[in-house]
């Protein structure tokens, strides 16, 4: 591959997102300048837009907007072959893609994954195992049956989490068996820093999309709401990830570009 090329036209393609974020980022804020609401207007309005379409709002909504830009980051090769044993993990490679790794642990820990902090013990554990000197924190933890699920963590930059980069340890039978990792490595920032929208933009940007996604009438309760970085991935070595409002129901997930509301659902 032609890496001169090829970071040629990852400059172009950056200075082209730019661009088009400047100007929606724009367009928002001009539409917004008309007539200011308060907060707790703001707030008030959504609430009912949400229970229109029976969705109900039961967390706390973040009130900082701060000023972010783009997340420059990079893939970083998994270098142990498929079926052999990773030099800290303990375990057995079951599955390694360009940036991500999938291991079975050797043996088993016990852990009682129904307990409040179960999230808090399996990160100590996996600190000395896991390929990374990265700041993972505890995210969530989603049961598929009692006594297993798996516990999500995520790495921090500059105090915010990089959604797309999760460490997902998995329990079977109050047993940790396994972890998937994906491994990003931060370059730096890019492109003009601009003030997010606020989550309660976000939620509102959700909720016209809620028809689009087939999602009305499906009784959803919104949980948890938290500014962080994500992109798709892509098949390519460096990429941008976007400043999000990460709003998680209690059956989906959605991302909502801080910079030009746009919404999509993970999948």
């Amino acid at each position: 591959m032609d890496w001169s090329r090829a970071k040629s036209y990852l400059i172009l393609t950056f200075l082209l997102l730019d661009i088009v974020m400047g100007y929606q980022y724009w367009r928002i804020r001009s539409e917004q300048a008309g007539y200011v609401q308060s907060y707790s207007e703001q707030l008030a309005e959504v609430k009912q837009l949400f229970a229109s379409q029976n969705w109900k709002l039961q967390t706390e909504v973040p009130k900082d907007t701060p000023e972010l830009g783009l997340l420059h980051v990079k893939r970083q090769s998994v270098d142990t072959e498929a079926g052999k044993e990773p030099t800290q993990a303990g375990g057995t490679v079951l599955y390694k893609d360009e940036a991500e790794i999938r291991v079975s642990l050797n043996n088993p820990v016990s852990l009682d994954f129904e307990e409040a902090a179960a999230g808090d013990k399996v990160g100590s554990l996996m600190a000395a195992k896991i390929r990374s000197d990265a700041d993972y924190r505890f995210d969530r933890k989603t049961p598929y049956g009692k006594g297993s699920g798996f516990l999500r963590y995520l790495p921090w930059y500059e105090g915010y989490p990089i959604f797309s980069a999760p460490l997902d340890v998995y329990v079977q039978d109050n047993q940790v068996t396994q972890y998937r990792q994906t491994l990003l490595a931060v370059i730096g920032e890019g492109g003009t820093k601009k003030q997010v929208l606020s989550s309660v933009h976000a939620l509102r940007s959700l909720s016209e999309s809620i028809d689009k996604f087939g999602r009305r009438s499906d009784n959803r309760v919104i949980r948890d709401i938290r500014l962080g970085y994500y992109s798709k991935p892509f098949h390519t070595e460096e990429w941008f990830l976007a400043p999000v409002w990460r709003i998680e129901s209690d059956q989906e997930i959605f991302y909502v570009n801080a910079l030009t509301g746009e919404v999509e659902m993970e999948h």
